[in-house]
Formats: structure tokens, C-alpha cells, sequence
């Protein structure tokens, strides 16, 4: 890494499921120096991932450390909880991106009674608004910060697409109270990953039969690569990114 384009002496807390995209950026983020923190409903995965990282740090004493913090981060006090956790780790929290792209098949059906409406909101839109509510307490007495939250391109229930979309205003609003204090806050928009892809194709035995059954109907289907989206995020977090403030920038 070049040295400048580094991110030493920040913690980062990322929440979502524990994704080949999540763990790309765990990679690419302790890599140049930020401990991690991640926050999911179940880290038993994620678990041996973060002492793997943490082993290398004996190979390269200059690359960051990682944990992992389960919650069920359903109530403002599961939330201030683990906050609290992740910040007492390593410190503070300096960077704060909400991974929590969840890639499931579509369940709605005309007719058929709303079960996962509630469910679908609080874990897409609500617990996002209570982490970032408590995370900005950290950012704003450091003056300084970054917010990111990840998104589908496309969800195919719409419900899912409600719920998670409704950050979009949210964070474009968000952007412009906090911008005084030096955060900034902004989505990022998911083309089409592999986690994404195979939730549509569940039936597939394998990422490339669930890509070929896709471009039957897409011939020029695109994979949006972990490494793709972490060389992004990981620019928007540094101090280069610090004049993108309030928009949503689509991979594809």
C-alpha cells in the first residue's frame, strides 16, 4: 500500500452478515492499518475469520486487528450495547459501514398476508437508523467520521426494496446536518454479487450454474466482485474521500 493511503489508528465497525464481500473488506481494511469490528445477528462464522486476521498481525505488526460482536440489535438498548462494545475493543469508532445486504428471494405474494413486513423493515431501516443514531455520538466528539451503507442495485421483493431503500433519503438528509462536524455520509449501491445471485438461484450446486441459468435471460450479466467493491469503499473512508459527501454511487 502506498504510504498516505492508510487508514491507522481508526476502527471501523461493519455490520451485516458475515459475506464473502464483508469479509473482502475486513481484508482490505485491517490490510492498511484499521482494527474492525463486526456486528452481525450470528458471528459464530466470523469468528475464526477474525483470529486468522489477527495472526497475521505477527507476519505484519502494521496491519489492524479484528473482532466479531453478535447482537440481535432489535432495541435502542441492543444497539447502544454493542456500540459500546465495538468502541470500548479498540477505542472508538471512527468509520461506520452498514453491510447488511441482505440477499433473499423474493417473498412477496399478491393476496397473501404481509408476515415479514416487520421483520424486513427492522432489520433493513430500522436497526441502520439506531446504529448510525449511536455511532454519531463517537464520530461527532472526534469531528470527524465516515458513513456508508451498502445496497442492492435490485431486490426482488418489494418490500425488501422498500425497506432498504428508504436509506437513500435518509442518508442524502443525514449528510448535510453532520457535514460540520467533518462526516460524511453516503450509499453505495451493489450490482449483481455472488451472494446475490445465488439467494435468486437456490437451487443451483454452484456460483457458475447460478450465473449461467441467469444469463439466459441476461447475456451480459456482470459480477460485482468483492475486491471491486472494497478498493471503493476503502477510498471513500480515507481522507481522499472526505469531498464525496451525500450521494449514491453505483457498481457495476
Amino acid at each position: 500500500m502506498e504510504n498516505g493511503f492508510n487508514l491507522r489508528e481508526r476502527t471501523a465497525l461493519i455490520v451485516g452478515p458475515f459475506t464473502t464481500t464483508v469479509q473482502s473488506l475486513m481484508m482490505g481494511l485491517t490490510q492498511m492499518g484499521s482494527d474492525c469490528v463486526l456486528l452481525d445477528f450470528d458471528n459464530s462464522a466470523s469468528q475464526r475469520f477474525c483470529n486468522q486476521i489477527n495472526d497475521s498481525r505477527e507476519i505484519n505488526p502494521k496491519f489492524g486487528r479484528a473482532i466479531s460482536i453478535k447482537s440481535p440489535m432489535k432495541t435502542p438498548e441492543d444497539i447502544k450495547d454493542a456500540v459500546g462494545s465495538a468502541a470500548q475493543s479498540f477505542g472508538s469508532v471512527d468509520l461506520f459501514i452498514d453491510a447488511q445486504v441482505y440477499n433473499k428471494p423474493n417473498r412477496y405474494k399478491i393476496g397473501e398476508a404481509l408476515s415479514h413486513l416487520d421483520e424486513e423493515v427492522q432489520h433493513n431501516f430500522k436497526s441502520s437508523v439506531m446504529l448510525t443514531h449511536a455511532v454519531l455520538n463517537f464520530l461527532k466528539n472526534r469531528k470527524r467520521g465516515r458513513i456508508l451503507y451498502l445496497l442492492n442495485e435490485n431486490y426482488p421483493d418489494p418490500i425488501l426494496a422498500g425497506a432498504r431503500g428508504a436509506l437513500v433519503p435518509f442518508a442524502q438528509s443525514l449528510a448535510k446536518q453532520v457535514a460540520e462536524h467533518n462526516i460524511t455520509v453516503n450509499v453505495l449501491k451493489l450490482g449483481l454479487t455472488e451472494e446475490f445471485i445465488l439467494a435468486q438461484h437456490p437451487e443451483a450446486k454452484s456460483i457458475k450454474e447460478a450465473v449461467e441459468k441467469l444469463r439466459e435471460k441476461e447475456p451480459h450479466l456482470k459480477i460485482t466482485e468483492p475486491e471491486k467493491v472494497t478498493n471503493t469503499i476503502t477510498y471513500l473512508v480515507s481522507q481522499y474521500g472526505s469531498a464525496v459527501n451525500g450521494q449514491v454511487i453505483s457498481l457495476s
